[in-house]
């Protein structure tokens, strides 16, 4: 039976809405019921197509699906996408193959819909397709591939996943690596740990990238030999990352740091112990910090450097004392001026320091900043502090034309903290800053500043 489209739309949609019960029903023969689908897919209206494609998603069996895709070749381009799209939904595994040609199409979007389609219904058999397609694609096509591997399901895909990353090239490896992280697969730590010194970089980064989200804190041994290891600045940089962030899954904090110490005790070799003491830094475990204090004093530079840089991002106040003391006393300009970034930096963190201590301690790193550039930090962090001391400290710089932009940006966000407290001084300094900046877009910051306190005192 034929559906001529163009003698009355209505008559025919009508008609149509009244067989897809019949068809979903399975009163409808299903020879015919393809028939008048096909035809419609065939037409060209747009209208009539979006009925005959929900009429396919109801419409049982798996002779229908047969039917359906030994025609689907025969299809326009847009009858492709559509019916892709429809076959994807059924679910019914029969229309694989073809689906699987499609996606070799020559056309893009017939490509993508076929692409997309695998995420329902493929299986093992189809990870290599899909990772190949991501890796060789870019755009919507690439992201149709990616999101179909990662929603594969069968309970040999993950096994399929796993297998092909050995075998595979680079860039393919690449997306298998990726979708290990995506699926959630922990048995795949091993596999990374393997492709974690790939002769690829990219695959390397991929590997390290995924192992923070499946390892657990039992491969934190494997992972600390692995950062031992690395050849490179960039590995070394992932590997840290990796440890710390697989650490930081051990509930006690005061045992996120055990596998990392206990490795850096047989450590000898300058780079593998200069990756152990940094990635104590990231882990912040208070336990690491005797061993850290202690390498600040050893002979090797590099490890000084380490360990200062560790301290540096410590994520506690704790180390300030330590940090103080290079910065003041060390003969080493870069350690000096490592030491001193750590100090003003951890000034920021939250402690049960008074304000004026900090205020202070703020005033000693100014005295011991060796440069404009380093001033310009400090006053960037005294901004964060909430006293008439740090306002005072600020305003000081006001005539400084080398610090005059942070002094005036310190002083407007400090005034606005402690206007509560100190609602005449912080005014005086806000207005100050209106009247006399050069900078427009720190006098509209004053001004929305004042008006909102204004605003608040009525």
């Amino acid at each position: 039976m034929k559906i001529d489209c163009t003698i009355c739309k209505p008559a025919a949609l009508l008609f149509l809405c009244s067989c897809a019960a019949c068809f979903a029903a399975s009163e409808q023969p299903q020879d015919e019921a393809v028939g008048i689908v096909l035809d419609i897919l065939k037409s060209g209206d747009q209208e009539m197509q979006a009925v005959a494609i929900a009429m396919v998603k109801d419409m049982p069996g798996t002779e229908v699906t047969k039917a359906l895709t030994k025609e689907l070749p025969n299809l326009s381009t847009a009858g492709q996408v559509q019916l892709l799209s429809a076959l994807g939904d059924r679910g019914d595994a029969v229309a694989r193959p073809a689906v699987v040609t499609a996606a070799k199409a020559k056309d893009q979007s017939v490509r993508i819909a076929a692409l997309r389609a695998l995420g329902q219904l493929g299986d093992d058999s189809t990870v290599g397709l899909l990772a190949q397609a991501a890796a060789k694609t870019r755009g919507a096509e690439q992201k149709a591939a990616r999101d179909s591997l990662y929603r594969l399901r069968g309970p040999k895909v993950d096994q399929a996943i796993l297998a092909a990353i050995p075998k595979a090239e680079s860039k393919t490896k690449v997306e298998l690596v990726g979708s290990v992280g995506e699926r959630n697969v922990r048995a795949g730590v091993e596999t990374l740990l393997k492709t974690a010194k790939d002769a690829d970089r990219k695959v390397r980064t991929e590997s390290f990238r995924v192992l923070k989200v499946i390892a657990g804190p039992e491969h934190l041994p494997a992972l600390v030999q692995l950062l031992v290891d690395a050849k490179s600045s960039s590995d070394r940089s992932e590997g840290q990352k990796t440890v710390a962030a697989v650490a930081h899954k051990i509930e006690k904090k005061d045992r996120q740091a055990e596998a990392v110490l206990a490795k850096l005790r047989s450590v000898k070799q300058t780079p593998g112990r200069c990756s152990l003491l940094g990635v104590l830094g990231k882990i912040g475990d208070d336990k690491a910090l005797p061993v850290l204090t202690a390498a600040i004093k050893e002979k090797n530079a590099d490890v000084q450097t380490a360990a200062i840089r560790a301290l540096a991002e410590w994520p506690t106040p704790e180390p300030l004392a330590d940090l103080l003391k290079v910065a003041q006393s060390s003969g080493n300009k870069v350690h000096r001026i490592l030491a001193l970034r750590g100090f003003v930096r951890l000034l920021r963190l939250e402690s049960k320091r008074e304000a004026k201590e900090t205020v202070e301690m703020y005033k000693k790193a100014m005295g011991l900043a060796p440069d404009v550039g380093e001033r310009r930090r400090v006053l960037s962090g005294l901004a964060n502090t909430k006293s008439l001391g740090a306002l005072q400290m600020a305003a000081s710089y006001l005539e400084d034309k080398t610090l005059l932009r942070e002094a005036e940006s310190a002083v407007v966000k400090i005034a606005e903290g402690i206007h509560a407290d100190f609602p005449k001084q912080a005014m005086d300094m806000l207005k100050r800053i209106l009247e006399t900046t050069q900078s427009d877009s720190l006098r509209e910051q004053a001004q929305e500043v004042i008006s909102r306190l204004q605003e608040t005192e009525k």
